[in-house]
């Protein structure tokens, strides 16, 4: 309740009375001071309302309590209408499919990770230090991912007639922003419960460990799914600048709801907006340009002069240099990815499927090294200013991230090498799974336009087609080099050639289009 002064009215004054008649006195000499008179009525003017003579009459205000979550459930009503009310009733629904999507899928694919031949032997190198440590280095990745992405994006964004009519009342922004904190708290607490069910659910049908281990599980998912909302709303926080920016706000909720600011909020739904349009038209170079920062690290370096391909290696260089988050990202994922497959190739314990998952990280931290091959699918058909034809610059831009990619893959095979025996045969897998990921960035970056109708389920599986391509054909790589089948691998290493084919003739296509 919130206590707000209303104007309170005077009482009117008395009005004169006059003395009752007595009997006549003697005369008596008259008063030399004069009597005082009473006070004129009060006169009403020609076109005053009894409205206006009451607030002429007006005084000192009085404080009246207003109930602010009624003023709100009005303005919730106002300004979004009957889809306001169903937005709890959407969520619930999420929250039903993904549940669903966890038990049919999520479950046996987990399974499947952790049922091997051996499962003493997986069991042991799941336990070893090494497992463990890659395991909090990618709980770590995950909430740095987190925060950087409460920068441009966090949990708290109302829509714009909300922040624009709303938040300037004097309102506690605690409460007014409070349901959105809720759906996103709601989210990261079921997201992080539903992870931890199901990871402790596959190692105890699989027989690796009890069913204890599942209410463990799901309890420390529970936990990071908290953690990583209320880093997701610090993140938001420090996006603007402020006083209270402290760690303290992580268990400070309210007060971190009070520090977000009408123009930070403005910012944030913008970013959604433009993410959002971008996605659903095939335009990510919108999103990238809006998501982009100034450029604060390595502004002294300076590109040197040389031929156009050593040029434009430089030139992705110093774009490392100065985007030190894009590298940071990049090689996170890329050790995170390299190190899970090295494993499947290596390990005999190992299960096929584990080259499966590490492979998505290893194609996202090769994309995020090659910043150079996507600016020059965004500017094809263009003349080029050093006179190199299209697949000269596209090898150049692609040399820096596959020369770190085979660094990263290189140390994890010696690491490998070092503490047991390694197969011949995964050098060549690897190869062909480097070759893979480079095939695939470059199908990402010259994918184009969608040219059929624009609908969310045609997007997505046009967005997913190179990734789903270098997890399918590195998975049966996987499979088949397990299982010994040379004769297949050769015929499924001649596809992954391939599809390094159909990404060069992606580049020419492109450019050739956009030149005509």
């Amino acid at each position: 309740m919130s206590k707000r002064k209303q104007p309170a009215r005077r009482k009117a004054a008395p009005a004169p009375t006059t003395p009752a008649p007595t009997t006549p006195a003697p005369a008596t000499p008259a008063p030399t001071t004069p009597e005082p008179t009473a006070e004129p009525a009060a006169t009403q003017t020609p076109g005053e309302t009894a409205y206006d003579r009451s607030a002429r009459d007006v005084t000192a205000p009085a404080e009246v309590d207003y109930d602010d979550h009624d003023l709100l459930g009005q303005a919730d009503w106002v300004i979004g209408g009957e889809a306001a009310r169903k937005a709890r009733q959407q969520g619930l629904y999420a929250g039903y499919v993904l549940f669903l999507g966890a038990l049919v899928y999520g479950l046996p694919i987990v399974q499947a990770v952790f049922r091997t031949s051996d499962a003493s032997s997986l069991g042991d190198q799941l336990s070893s230090p090494e497992a463990i440590a890659l395991l909090v280095a990618s709980v770590a990745a995950l909430l740095g991912a987190v925060v950087f992405a409460g920068r441009f994006r966090g949990p708290v964004v109302p829509p714009m007639p909300w922040i624009d009519l709303v938040l300037p009342v004097p309102l506690d922004r605690a409460l007014a922003l409070r349901r959105w904190w809720r759906y996103a708290a709601v989210g990261g607490l079921f997201i992080g419960a539903l992870s931890g069910l199901t990871i402790g659910a596959g190692l105890a049908f699989a027989h690796l460990a009890g069913p204890l281990t599942i209410i463990v599980t799901t309890a420390v998912g529970t936990a990071l799914g908290v953690l990583a909302t209320r880093l997701w709303l610090w993140s938001q926080v420090r996006s603007w600048p402020g006083p209270d920016r402290g760690l303290s706000l992580l268990w400070r909720v309210p007060d971190a709801l009070r520090e977000l600011h009408a123009e930070s909020l403005r910012a944030h739904s913008a970013n959604t907006s433009t993410m959002a349009g971008s996605a659903l038209t095939g335009n990510l170079r919108t999103a990238r340009l809006a998501l982009t920062r100034p450029v604060r690290h390595g502004r002294s370096a300076r590109l040197r002069p040389g031929r156009p391909f050593g040029v434009l290696v430089r030139r992705d260089v110093i774009g490392l240099r100065r985007t030190p988050g894009a590298f940071l990202s990049g090689l996170g994922l890329t050790l995170l990815g390299g190190a899970i497959v090295t494993w499947a190739f290596t390990q005999p314990a190992a299960p096929s499927i584990a080259a499966t998952i590490g492979l998505l990280p290893l194609y996202l931290g090769f994309g995020a090294w090659a910043e150079g091959l996507r600016l020059q699918a965004d500017n094809v058909g263009t003349p080029s200013l050093l006179g190199t034809g299209e697949l000269t610059e596209a090898v150049a831009h692609v040399t820096v991230p596959t020369a770190l990619t085979l660094l990263v893959l290189g140390g994890w095979v010696a690491v490998a090498g070092a503490l047991g025996s390694l197969p011949a045969s995964a050098p060549l897998s690897l190869w062909l799974i480097l070759v893979l990921v480079v095939a695939g960035n470059v199908l990402a970056a010259f994918r184009g336009s969608p040219t059929f109708m624009l609908r969310p389920q045609m997007v997505i599986a046009w967005y997913a087609v190179p990734a789903l391509t270098v997890v399918v054909l590195g998975s049966l790589v996987a499979v088949l080099t397990k299982a010994a089948s040379y004769t297949w691998l050769s015929v499924v290493s001649w596809l992954v050639y391939a599809v390094l084919a159909w990404a060069v003739s992606k580049v020419r296509r492109l450019t050739y289009l956009h030149r005509a």
